[in-house]
């Protein structure tokens, strides 16, 4: 009875026993490879025996002694099962997949030039394109053709010349204006439409800026460069539309009362027309 129990031990294959002795332990083939550091295919071909012609016999033995250490069975008992059941065969062996192997370097040249072409498209964008995107209250005043200078030349010179008969006129209603006050019947004296004459607007120029003016047919005026401490009178009846390159560099005097610049700094204005209540 002995020798009959003997034999169908025997006879057993190494890798059922070793199968068993897993399934005893309740254990799977992931955590015989985690733990032994083998491929889970080479685990299942050992318990399956089933061999291909990828690894050498002597490597099945080294993987095999490590499961049955693992298991607490008999290495020396088993490995010389294993040998009898299957004779040395330098044909025999098993699968093995090989390491994906990553080029670090390679990676690292990937990432770098992906990251200098990010770099220079941003510095191109924000050099080259930003730049070109002013906002409107900001914005510059392209260059005049070259067939409006003649026409702006002539329009300063007959604006200069009204400016100047302003000023004289303004010069005699202000002497006339200060001798009246100076006696009893000063107001009485003065005629309604010389008070409406006297409304004189004067712009001032802060700094240098462009200045144009248009009438109430949109006729040019006035228009030219201006420099600082420049003046410009006219009479508020005639309604002048104002275009300026920067709003800020212009003070509006009425009636030689500062009511304020025209606009921001900077600022751009096109046909402002002031009133006698202009008060910024």
């Amino acid at each position: 009875m002995r020798f009959i129990i003997y034999k169908v031990v025997f006879m057993e294959l190494v890798g059922q026993i070793l199968k068993k002795n897993r399934n005893i332990k309740e254990l799977s083939i992931l955590d015989i490879s985690n733990e032994l550091n083998i491929s889970k295919e080479i685990l299942d071909n050992i318990e399956n025996d089933h061999f291909q012609n990828n690894i050498d016999y002597v490597f099945i033995l080294g993987h095999l002694r490590s499961y049955c250490s693992f298991l607490g069975l008999n290495q020396d008992e088993l490995i010389d099962q294993f040998k009898k059941q299957h004779q040395p065969n330098k044909n025999i062996k098993i699968n093995i997949r090989k390491p994906k192997v990553i080029n670090n370097l390679l990676y690292s040249n990937k990432i770098f030039s992906f990251s200098l072409i990010i770099m220079i498209f941003t510095t191109f964008y924000f050099l080259f394109v930003e730049v070109d995107k002013p906002s409107k209250e900001y914005a510059l005043i392209p260059d005049l053709p070259e067939n409006y200078i003649a026409i702006i030349e002539k329009a300063s010179v007959e604006g200069l010349v009204k400016s100047n008969n302003t000023k004289k006129v303004n010069e005699e209603n202000f002497a006339e204006l200060e001798s009246n006050i100076r006696s009893s019947s000063a107001i009485a004296s003065l005629p309604k439409n010389n008070t409406v004459k006297s409304s004189t607007i004067t712009l001032k120029i802060l700094d240098d800026t462009w200045l144009q003016l248009r009438n109430r047919n949109n006729e040019i005026v006035f228009s030219q460069l201006m420099n600082k401490d420049d003046e410009y009178s006219y009479p508020l009846d005639n309604k002048f539309s104002i275009t300026s390159g920067n709003a800020g560099h212009i003070l509006v005097i009425i009636n030689q009362t500062v009511r304020g610049k025209i606009g921001k700094k900077g600022q751009v204005v096109d046909s402002l027309v002031l009133s006698k209540d202009f008060s910024n």
